[in-house]
């Protein structure tokens, strides 16, 4: 598989990452990221947690549609396309064994555009095995699809 990436080296992500995220009581806990901005997050209710706010799974995946969205967004920009509206839906599905990982995940991207279905076909190929760091690493432990629904304006 080609390397490389045609984008403008300005929409690259290479910096490292550094977060703290400290223990905020019971089952909760606080991230804060470099920005400022803090996320808040807890264990899931049968670990523990109060239900109040998201836990890391729900992050996790919630980053994947939040990535997929916004590689797919830059790269119909590329071709001049504005879509009126696109969700993402997320059915992922877990091994029943330690480390709990994902072994399957499919998406379903509804597009509200005038798009030509090779063009789209591409783009979300390209997104899922390259442009999305997080779709990638979904891929490196098991299996990712996606399909895609185009609504012509």
């Amino acid at each position: 598989m080609e390397t490389e990436i045609p984008w403008d080296r300005s929409r690259m992500e290479f910096k490292p990452v550094d977060m703290t995220v400290s223990h905020d009581g019971g089952m909760r806990f606080s991230a804060a990221l470099p920005s400022g901005e803090s996320i808040r997050m807890e264990a899931h209710r049968h670990l523990g947690g109060g239900g109040q706010t998201p836990n890391p799974i729900d992050y996790l995946i919630a980053s994947l549609g939040g990535c997929v969205g916004i590689k797919i967004l830059l790269a119909l920009s590329d071709h001049g396309v504005v879509p009126d509206g696109m969700t993402i839906a997320i059915h992922a599905t877990r091994r029943e064994t330690m480390p709990a990982l994902f072994d399957r995940v499919h998406l379903t991207i509804t597009l509200r555009a005038d798009l030509d279905d090779e063009l789209i076909a591409g783009i979300i190929d390209q997104t899922i095995k390259r442009f999305c760091p997080i779709a990638a690493m979904f891929a490196e432990v098991g299996e990712v699809t996606a399909e895609c629904r185009v609504v012509r304006r």
